[in-house]
């Protein structure tokens, strides 16, 4: 069984992962029903859903591997993906993509003839970042050409791209040109997702913030989430806002030791359920079988050791339709336990995840490029919640204005400030009215995936 399972959402690409041309040029050198056949045998074991997959006689095993795929998913599934590069895949998810290292929104707008992007954040030291690109940003057009629905994806996904930047007028309802044009050139980067942190005096309150942008596998980048938690800790914080508003998931090992940071003290100590994993039939069979056999239940994950547990006592997350997945398994895994409040608006509603399967695990030779990443299992919280299909309602409800945006940590900013005011006790500050007068894109691209990762 491949060691990696991962919990994530089809959503907007968290750090840009560029074409490789030398990549593309050799995806089509394999035979396509030796790797249709490695994915069937795949699907008919591990898939979620593996019940309703199409049986053989009734498949093109000639077709293209993407395509044979996309026949096999059973209607009710938007999450499971399969990737010709399954190299870049694979250094996106550990967190190490090939990268202009900025977090975009798309949306649409004229109508929906044109797609624009709205920059989330930007990853310190990337490319964006040396060419001055900001959070709040506004790009209308990559390398002079307009964006739209069918080119988009293709003209964001350049290696080497110059980017011009408008201003949205909201009295006017328009958008321009302010004269600005940035030339970036992507690299390989080191995303590492602790990408600000600061703590602010609510009173006399020490009160922790940190922005978290996806649950990525390497490990090396704990080491600053455990500084991070150590100076939580040395500061006496006891009330943590946790900035998961662009997080679309990731790593279940890397959401374990989040939590893990995060939880009372006695709870990491007696190792509680975080979650459980609900498989299909044959997968329930086997960890039934295993754990009979080895006294360990491989269905359940929990919260595992951490020196550097601050002990928090109030969890407070910003949220979105961006938080997906392994960021809601944080909140649904850690409210049995401690006091967590959601502010924002409706998480995503993700609460499956998948292994990775490639060529480097064991039978899965035949994939040659191909990773393919079907939903395995589902998950639930110690007492059994799952199926959120509509995400999670916040508690508090304050809409996150990007075209406004305030840089992150700014207590100005309107979530934040709710966020501290809540903490507080204090009565909410009013905010202004906000309407975005564009819709937003989902894209259903797998390279701009980011979703919840399982390790077995």
């Amino acid at each position: 069984m491949k060691k990696n399972l991962i919990l994530l959402a089809i959503v907007a690409l968290v750090a840009v992962s560029c074409k490789d041309k030398k990549n593309e040029d050799n995806r089509e050198d394999y035979n396509r029903e030796t790797v249709n056949a490695c994915i069937y045998d795949i699907m008919e074991t591990y898939y979620l859903w593996n019940n309703n997959i199409p049986q053989q006689r009734r498949l093109k095993f000639n077709e293209k591997p993407d395509v044979f795929f996309n026949n096999l998913l059973f209607s009710g599934d938007p999450w499971s993906f399969i990737s010709d590069d399954s190299k870049a895949t694979n250094a996106q998810l550990d967190g190490n993509p090939y990268s202009m290292g900025f977090s975009p929104q798309f949306w649409y707008y004229n109508d929906k003839s044109n797609v624009l992007i709205i920059v989330e954040y930007v990853y310190p030291g990337s490319p964006a970042d040396r060419a001055g690109l900001k959070r709040g940003d506004i790009i209308l057009d990559i390398d002079g050409e307009e964006m739209t629905p069918k080119n988009y994806y293709d003209l964001y996904s350049r290696k080497s791209a110059t980017y011009t930047l408008g201003t949205y007028d909201p009295k006017k309802n328009t958008l321009n040109d302010n004269g600005t044009k940035l030339k970036l050139e992507a690299a390989a980067i080191k995303a590492d997702p602790s990408i600000y942190d600061t703590i602010y005096m609510v009173g006399n309150k020490p009160v922790g913030y940190l922005v978290y942008t996806a649950f990525a596998s390497d490990t090396s980048y704990f080491s600053s989430m455990d500084a991070i938690f150590d100076n939580f800790k040395s500061a006496g914080v006891k009330d943590l806002i946790l900035d998961l508003r662009y997080n679309r998931g990731g790593s279940i090992e890397t959401a374990g030791h989040l939590a893990a940071a995060i939880a009372p003290a006695d709870v990491v100590n007696n190792h509680e359920v975080l979650i459980t994993y609900i498989y299909n039939d044959i997968l329930t069979e086997y960890f039934n079988s295993y754990k009979a056999q080895n006294q360990d239940d491989e269905t359940i994950y929990r919260i595992p050791g951490n020196t550097h547990n601050a002990d928090i006592e109030n969890l407070y997350v910003l949220g979105t339709n961006n938080t997906a997945s392994a960021s809601e398994l944080i909140i649904v895994g850690l409210q049995p336990y401690m006091n967590v409040k959601l502010i924002g608006t409706e998480t995503y509603g993700k609460y499956t995840g998948m292994f990775i399967f490639d060529s480097d695990v064991e039978g899965c030779k035949d994939l040659e490029n191909w990773a393919v990443l079907p939903v395995c299992m589902k998950y639930a919280n110690s007492v059994g919640y799952t199926d959120f299909d509509n995400g999670l309602k916040p508690d508090y409800e304050i809409d996150d204005n990007l075209l406004n945006a305030y840089p992150l940590g700014d207590p100005n900013d309107p979530v934040i400030a709710t966020a501290l005011d809540v903490v507080g006790g204090l009565p909410l500050t009013a905010k202004s009215a906000y309407v975005n007068p564009f819709t937003p894109l989902r894209t259903d691209n797998p390279s701009a995936i980011n979703n919840l990762i399982i390790n077995k």
